[in-house]
């Protein structure tokens, strides 16, 4: 799961493409990059690219003043390949003119590296280097422009199997645009007028990334969508392969902000639902509490809802130091464990003898449910009943949330109350299926994580998952040697 933004059209896209990727910082915590098109005297590639948080790669001072007429960037959170600063987007290809970003996983990645290796003497280390290559072999020695891009882009259809966002900028200050077959991946494209009139487009991952721009005019690209848009600002749209409508539920659950809204659905209205849904269950089985405490952040909206439909008190008692980041997206799990323990701190006084009923928004591996139940424990805690507002987690996501293997999901084979044991809750209570798509207001989505039926052909799935597990293997060792 990364964040994309590109910007056509402002003298000073570098500039904004820097606040739009603060606005996605939230979707990867690895490291982040922005490739522009720069006016000294001529037309030229800048990239800068580097490992952390947008803030402390970028200087907000120094991209001020750059005359930039056309930008692209990324924030990264890896999913295939090493945590490697090389792995860091946007990719460039200076001989071709073009240089891309990519959100998602490419599930046969690694059966079509072989062949793509085999005739070829660059190395490809990623999947989303991958479908830059795939671009410019197929647009060696054409000229960049809307109908040999939008052909390069069907050249990958066709080849490519998984989740896809892609975002591209040519050196003529171009910008481009596709989602995969299935949509499963975000990708919005908005524009504005500038205070000259003229018009700037953008395209971003998420519409806060937008809308902070000032961008107005906001609409989903559609599943299969490719769009392009010259220098000039002209715009062209084309459907170049669809196959369904799956976009990812867990956008709606964890992944976006709330202030996003994606196909036509406010996500913090969603999770608004999901709370009224969760607690109407509550209330049909009897179960109660005398507090209502959110786990931080993303589930907050739901454990309002939740307070006011059950009429008990809403308490923030688990405070969240703002300076440990996401712990979801680390790269392994002692990472994950120890961030859990520093994020994270109950007020006890207010938790004593109360019996608590928790909210999360999801249950994946277990790891904050089980910390924060023990901190509970010895805060004083009565019963400790976990609802989440998310169905259980039962198989691995092969488009780009990193849990590839069903050995790491605490729901894998379990039952709600051996899940509750493993965590040291008294009960867990799972969202429903149809309580899911109620709140999200889809009858479509991607649910493969939830029932093990995925939107494309997953025979390549195992590959994925033995080499995202190596990856982390090799990760924890070089980070154990330091």
């Amino acid at each position: 799961m990364c964040g994309l933004i590109a910007i056509s059209g402002s003298v000073n896209s570098a500039y904004e493409v820097f606040f739009g990727l603060m606005n996605l910082q939230h979707r990867g915590q690895d490291g982040a990059g922005i490739l522009s098109i720069e006016e000294n005297g001529e037309q030229s590639f800048n990239i800068q690219k580097g490992s952390g948080l947008v803030s402390n790669i970028f200087s907000e001072h120094s991209l001020r003043n750059v005359n930039s007429k056309a930008a692209l960037g990324h924030t990264r959170y890896s999913t295939v390949g090493q945590n490697d600063p090389n792995l860091l987007q946007p990719f460039l290809d200076y001989e071709t003119g073009i240089g891309i970003a990519h959100n998602g996983n490419i599930v046969n990645y690694y059966s079509l590296l072989d062949t793509h290796q085999l005739n070829s003497l660059t190395k490809i280390e990623s999947d989303s280097a991958l479908i830059l290559a795939l671009m410019t072999n197929h647009l060696s020695n054409k000229e960049i422009n809307r109908d040999n891009i939008f052909s390069a882009i069907k050249e990958c259809t066709t080849k490519l199997i998984g989740s896809y966002s892609v975002l591209g900028i040519s050196k003529e200050g171009d910008i481009f645009g596709f989602r995969d077959p299935n949509g499963i991946r975000p990708l919005v494209l908005g524009k504005r007028q500038d205070k000259h009139g003229e018009v700037v487009y953008g395209m971003a991952s998420e519409t806060i990334a937008l809308s902070f721009l000032g961008f107005n005019d906001l609409e989903d690209v559609k599943p299969g969508e490719a769009i392009y848009i010259d220098s000039k600002g002209q715009l062209a749209r084309k459907i170049i392969h669809q196959e369904s409508f799956s976009p990812c539920m867990f956008e709606w659950v964890y992944f976006s902000r709330v202030e996003s809204k994606w196909e036509n659905q406010c996500v913090y209205a969603a999770r608004f639902k999901l709370g009224k849904i969760l607690a109407d269950q509550l209330k049909a089985n009897g179960i109660s509490a005398d507090l209502i405490i959110p786990i931080p952040e993303t589930s907050r909206v739901a454990a309002i809802a939740l307070a006011e439909v059950l009429d008990k008190p809403f308490r923030e008692l688990l405070i969240k130091n703002r300076y440990i980041n996401r712990t979801f997206i680390l790269d392994n799990q002692t990472n994950r464990q120890e961030a859990i323990r520093r994020k994270l701190f109950p007020i006890g006084d207010e938790i004593r003898g109360k019996d608590c009923l928790l909210v999360d928004d999801s249950i994946v591996r277990g790891n904050t449910a089980a910390q924060i139940v023990k901190l509970l424990r010895q805060s004083g805690a009565g019963k400790i009943t976990i609802v989440s507002t998310c169905p259980p987690i039962v198989s691995p996501c092969y488009y780009g949330i990193d849990f590839p293997s069903p050995s790491e999901l605490i729901s894998y084979n379990r039952t709600p109350q051996q899940v509750a044991e493993e965590t040291g809750a008294d009960a867990v209570i799972f969202q429903s299926l149809d309580g899911l798509k109620k709140a999200i207001g889809k009858d479509t989505l991607c649910l493969g994580c939830l029932t093990g039926e995925y939107p494309t052909d997953i025979t390549s799935a195992s590959d994925f998952e033995s080499k995202r597990l190596e990856d982390r293997a090799i990760s924890t060792q070089v980070k154990n040697k330091c």
